[in-house]
Order: structure tokens, then sequence, then C-alpha cells
């Protein structure tokens, strides 16, 4: 009997001592941690998949064709996404819009805010946070007008961390998933002067944006959504008409990493391209490709007419003495004016045009032709009526972009030591947001560490 018991005692104890040591195990590493790397790949396909216009046209008409009843169903609702770049969030950051009929008229929109997609410290997952404006009657449209965003901090904008969302890959990979469980979340509803609980989860595809968003009073009835346990399936109509940004000369060096600096801030970027360029890169950025010769005058119309832009960045250049330095560029600046694309940006060279006594002459002399050619193109840019604006580095170097480097619109200005491509990209794209820089030529400099 003794022996029975004392078994029996051994046996518990081993028992207890398993679920100890599963209990700290799961302190010590909680079940909601990401495997590595799944949150750099939720994050990326956030960022690729939530852009455009959306509306739940469908379940909408589907739930009145099916006579379902009122409080089960779903309103008919339009919103818009579109990816924004701001400093003060890291992870990915999207302006979200919701209109009354789809359209951008400032009447019809009634929300408007940013969602932050980020790896939260504590729970080791991406969460999604709503930020709200301050003054929501001071933004509207920013898909159409960026800017808008200029200048602002978190100062201006309200959120509330119960109400994010922990958000994991599904099994396929084609689905972001997962619930508000936080809470309580709530939101004050203006027409009854009470707090609404919120009862949500939300589920994102490459074209699709389900939520939830159920509302609930203190004793549990529902005051906004639907009391249906199907969410609201908001499916994307159409991309957005925000004009983009063509590139030429953006499969490698100077022009490669100005793509970078545009999509990595959410610009929509189309690369002009030859057929046997290698694409790899700008393949993973995700931007649009159009293939042409850029010394086909009609290819490089045919580009243009592939979408809608709003400017034209050229980085285009060839050895010592190639044409795509005067005739290719100036095939870009008549397919551009033949199109209604105002502004140009080029990456030209110290040397060209009226900087051509800024270099020293052992310079000028093993770059004479190709200089002769690019002065040809800044002359014709510099008479075609476009918005232009000019940057010329002097010496191209490799590496990371420093952050130092300055521009400089003298024209006999001279600076020795390499920049980096990286480098250049950064200034140049900072001269093309600066309305201040239209009809100016800019040496790049290095600057000092």
């Amino acid at each position: 009997m003794e022996i029975v018991v004392s078994f029996k005692k051994r046996i518990l104890c081993f028992i207890v001592g398993i679920a100890l040591v599963i209990l700290t195990f799961n302190v010590l590493f909680p079940a909601s941690a990401q495997e590595p790397g799944e949150n750099e790949r939720i994050l990326a396909s956030l960022k690729s998949w939530i852009d455009g216009r959306y509306d739940s046209s469908e379940q909408a008409e589907r739930d009145i064709a099916n006579d379902v009843p009122d409080n089960l169903q779903h309103r008919l609702m339009y919103q818009v996404f579109v990816p924004v770049e701001v400093p003060f969030l890291d992870g990915v950051v999207v302006y979200q819009q919701a209109s009354i009929d789809g359209s951008d008229d400032p009447e019809w929109v009634v929300r408007r805010g940013l969602l932050h997609f980020f790896v939260s410290p504590e729970t080791g997952m991406v969460h999604q946070r709503e930020l709200d404006f301050k003054t929501p009657e001071a933004v509207v449209n920013v898909h159409l007008d960026r800017s808008q965003l200029d200048g602002l901090t978190l100062d201006d904008f309200t959120w509330s961390e119960d109400c994010d969302f922990k958000l994991r890959m599904e099994p396929d990979g084609r689905a972001v998933s997962g619930p508000m469980d936080f809470g309580p979340c709530q939101r004050f509803n203006d027409g009854t002067g009470e707090y609404m609980t919120a009862e949500d989860e939300i589920r994102i595809t490459p074209d699709e944006f389900w939520f939830l968003g159920r509302y609930l009073d203190k004793d549990g009835k529902v005051m906004w959504g639907t009391e249906s346990d199907e969410m609201n399936k908001l499916k994307r109509v159409s991309a957005l008409d925000t004009p983009g940004i063509l590139v030429f000369g953006g499969t490698r060096g100077t022009g490669l990493e100005v793509v970078k600096i545009l999509a990595g801030r959410g610009d929509q970027v189309t690369a002009f391209v030859r057929p046997t360029s290698d694409v790899t890169q700008l393949e993973a950025l995700g931007v649009t490709l159009v293939e042409g010769d850029a010394l086909d005058a009609d290819s490089v119309r045919s580009a243009f007419e592939s979408g809608t832009f709003k400017a034209v960045i050229s980085s285009l250049g060839g050895g010592r003495n190639s044409q795509v330095d005067d005739i290719g560029t100036i095939n870009v600046a008549e397919g551009a004016k033949a199109t209604g694309v105002d502004r140009f940006v080029m990456v030209s060279s110290i040397g060209a045009g009226e900087s051509k006594a800024a270099i020293p002459f052992f310079v000028r002399w093993i770059l004479g032709p190709a200089l002769e050619r690019k002065t040809t193109a800044e002359n014709h840019l510099a008479y075609s009526g476009l918005s232009y604006t000019i940057v010329r580095p002097g010496g191209l170097g490799d590496g990371p972009a420093t952050g130092t480097g300055v521009l400089s619109d003298d024209q006999q200005s001279f600076g020795w030591g390499r920049i980096p491509r990286a480098e250049v990209a950064r200034l140049l794209v900072q001269a093309f947001d600066d309305p201040g820089s239209v009809n100016t030529a800019y040496h790049a400099f290095p600057g000092e560490d």
C-alpha cells in the first residue's frame, strides 16, 4: 500500500514539474512571438497590398438581394488607402479616408486618419494602430496632396493603445489578420453622449480589407455596425489616380538609388528599362517597368503614354561618347512636352553647360565628348519650356548616403573628392521636392563628415 501511494506521489510531482516547466517557458517565450523574419514579411506585404480605392458594394448589394434583416445588413462603405512616409513613425504608415459617395469631394468625406503598422517591443508582433487627426478639418485628400503631412508630429494625433490589433500572417501567406484584444477599446458616441466598446478584428489580403467594426453600449447592445458575425468586406475597385514619377536610367547607379528613395517613401514609380537590362533590384522594389530604348523617340513617347505622371527624372548616361547623353535626354524632354509632363529633373555632370570652366583641364580632356553631349542636352532642356532642375555631381563613388552632401548654384564651383551615388540621389530628391529649385542647375558636393 505504501509503495502504491509513494508511486502516485511521484507521478503527481512529475506532472506538477512538467506544468511548471511549461508555464515558465510560456512566460519567457510567449506564444504570441513571431517566427524570425515573419514581422518583416508582414510589413512588406501590407505595404505592397494596401493601396487604392475600396468599397463594400458587392456585399451590401448581396444583403439587399437576399432580404437580410436590417440588424444583420452590412453598410455600403467607400474607403481610400494609400501608403505614406512620415518621419515620426517607423514601420508602414497608410493614410485612410472614408466618404459617403466614394468621391474626393471634401463635403462628403466623413473620416480620415493614419493606420500605423509596426513591431511592438512589448509583444514582439506587428500591431495596427489607428491615429486620428486632432484637427481633421485641416487635412483632406492626402492621397492627392501628400504635402499636407509635412511638418506634422505625433502631437497632431490622438490614439488609444487599447485599440491596437495584433496581426499574424495566415499559413498560405495570402492574408494578414488578427483581433483587437488589448481592450477595452472605447470611443465616444457624440449622438448618445456615451462611450461605446469595440468588438473588432481585421483581415487584409492583396485586394481586400475586412473588419468587424462593431461597437456596443454598456448593456452589450450594438450601437454601430452590424449584428452579423460576417466582417465588413471592402474590396479594391481601382488603383488610385495618383500621378507617378517616370525614371530613366533607373536600373543602376544614381538612378537606382533615386528609385529606392522614391519607392521607399510611397511614390508611384515607373522605370524605363532596356529589354536586356538587369531589373532584379527594381522588381524587388515593386516599381512598374516599361521597356524601350532611349534613342528611339517613339518608345520614349510610349513610356509617357503608359500612365499618368507628374514628373520625370533622368539619370541617363553612357560612356565617353554615347548618344544617350544628348539624343536620349532630348527624346525624354520631347516626350515629356508632348504628354504634358512639366517637371523634369536631370542628372548631368560638373563641366557641362555653364560649368565648363569649373573643372581642371585634364578632366575636360578625358571627358570632353561626354560633357559636350551633356551640354547639348542641358541647353535643349533649358529652352524646352519645361520646369527643369539640373544636378551636376563631380567624381562619383559607391557606398551609402552620408547626409552631409550639399548643393550649390555657383556654376563655377568645384570640389575635390568623390560623392557617393546614394548621396547624389538624396540631394536630387531634395531638389525635386523643392519648388525653389525650378529652372536651376546645382553642383553636388560631398560635404564634410
